[in-house]
């Protein structure tokens, strides 16, 4: 079984390359930029290659760099704006954060208080990690600086209940993490990237400014309510296990004076985190910052050759690959001229309430695999104003789609977050596809018709 799984991946890669020669050969559309079907050729390579987990996902973003430049006319600029995101530097900033969590014994400290705390079972500590995850959804607006610091703790605290690198109780702990980081975030406006991007895509397209509680009331009762209450049952279904007698780490209890000096570095990233709106600093660069100080000589608590022995960048490069990935989508009109091509192909009709959610909410999806969930709002938010003419919604209802479409992300490398997440927590993708594929089908079967059914009663269909 596990020759004939590991044989499936490498021939869906060699069928999507074929395919994506006939895309190079074949003419644009009309009207559409000369350049487009090379862009959809080298997309269709790297998203195969990202989907089936062929090569590391680094690696194929190496890959994706190399034929961008090489066969299209995109330019470094946009090529390698992966490397000028902010995503990209609170990556690097929360991997020096998670690594100085882990030397300093900080992880190991906190996950023996909360061990007090939580309820002494597997579906217990998951239950306590997706609602400590999703309270800081609220506080810290950022799913991948939420992930950096919770991992080594969750981490250090399978370790304690006896959880074994590679073990399934472990990986149920870090995926429920990721999933907790993540799901529910997308129902609150400033605790994820694709919310952000999809904030300011509706201000600077449509000139409409949406209020955190507006936002909130749409979308928390579907996705994030339902999200916090499956992931736990998910993960304890999906990695069963039971948790072991545990150990009792006496020294990792005590608290050092590089602990000490790591929780005044992260009390005050989290302050700064909590005010951005009053100082406007960037998530990332308060990340940064902080790992700045985590390193700096004498002051800090861990050397700074910690970045060269003990830090992996591959979730680095892959976030980069990812986002150029996108950008390389938008600057070709490719995400444009599909999602149109779709809506062509299953068209909307007015008084068909149920059937256009379904079929706005799959458009949505589709376009995440091309655009991944970050690139998805700058798409679909365009395309807006002409799905509310086909549906008679209004325009703010066609808008508030989009998180549930994000919800409905099939791939890891659609969300860069959940791939972070893997790393730190040392989970196979083979894993993590399976948690992605069940919180999909959760997306489909469960929030899409809670979320018909709260705006039914919401009024915002009109």
């Amino acid at each position: 079984m596990e020759k004939r799984s590991s044989f499936i991946g490498p021939a869906i890669a060699l069928i999507a390359a074929a395919l994506s020669i006939f895309l190079w050969f074949q003419p644009p559309p009309e009207g559409a930029p000369p350049e487009m079907m090379r862009v959809a050729a080298v997309v269709g390579i790297a998203i195969a290659l990202w989907a089936t987990s062929v090569f590391p996902e680094y690696f194929t973003a190496i890959i994706f760099f190399f034929l961008a430049m090489v066969l299209t006319d995109a330019g470094a600029p946009t090529v390698f704006s992966g490397f000028h995101s902010a995503a990209v530097w609170m990556i690097f900033g929360g991997l020096i954060i998670g690594a100085s969590v882990q030397e300093t014994g900080f992880g190991k400290t906190l996950a023996s208080v909360l061990l007090k705390f939580f309820p002494r079972s597997y579906l217990g500590i998951l239950f306590g990690i997706t609602v400590v995850a999703a309270v800081l959804g609220f506080l810290i607006p950022s799913n991948t600086g939420r992930i950096v610091i919770m991992m080594p703790i969750f981490m250090a605290l399978a370790d304690q209940v006896g959880f074994a690198a590679g073990s399934r109780g472990r990986a149920g702990l870090a995926l429920a993490v990721a999933a907790g980081s993540v799901y529910p975030g997308l129902a609150v406006l400033p605790a994820a990237v694709p919310n952000l991007g999809w904030l300011g895509a509706v201000e600077s397209i449509h000139g409409i400014k949406v209020t955190y509680g507006e936002y909130l009331i749409a979308n928390f009762p579907p996705i994030g309510v339902i999200s916090i209450i499956a992931i736990p049952l998910i993960c304890r279904f999906l990695f069963p296990d039971k948790i072991g007698p545990g150990k009792t780490d006496i020294e990792a209890a005590k608290t050092s004076a590089a602990q000490t000096r790591l929780i005044m570095v992260l009390t005050a990233a989290l302050g700064l985190w909590l005010t951005d709106f009053a100082h406007g600093i960037s998530p990332a660069w308060i990340a940064l910052g902080a790992a700045v100080f985590c390193m700096l000589p004498r002051v800090g608590m861990v050397p700074t050759s910690l970045m060269v022995g003990k830090v992996s960048y591959a979730p680095w490069f892959f976030v980069a690959g990812v986002i150029g990935m996108g950008a390389l989508v938008a600057q070709a009109g490719l995400g444009t001229y599909i999602s149109g091509a779709l809506f062509d192909i299953v068209p909307l009709t007015k008084g068909e309430d149920f059937l256009n959610f379904v079929i706005v909410s799959a458009v949505g999806m589709a376009m995440s695999i091309v655009t991944t969930v970050p690139g998805q709002p700058a798409i679909m938010t365009s395309l807006s104003t002409d799905i509310a003419a086909a549906t008679g919604w209004p325009l703010m209802t066609v808008l508030m789609t989009q998180p549930l479409s994000w919800a409905m992300a099939l791939f890891a490398y659609q969300f860069p977050p959940i791939i972070l997440a893997a790393h730190l927590g040392g989970v196979s993708m083979r894993r993590v596809a399976n948690l992605l594929l069940a919180m999909c089908a959760l997306a489909w079967f469960v929030m899409l018709p809670a979320q018909y059914l709260w705006w039914q009663v919401l009024g915002f269909f009109g």
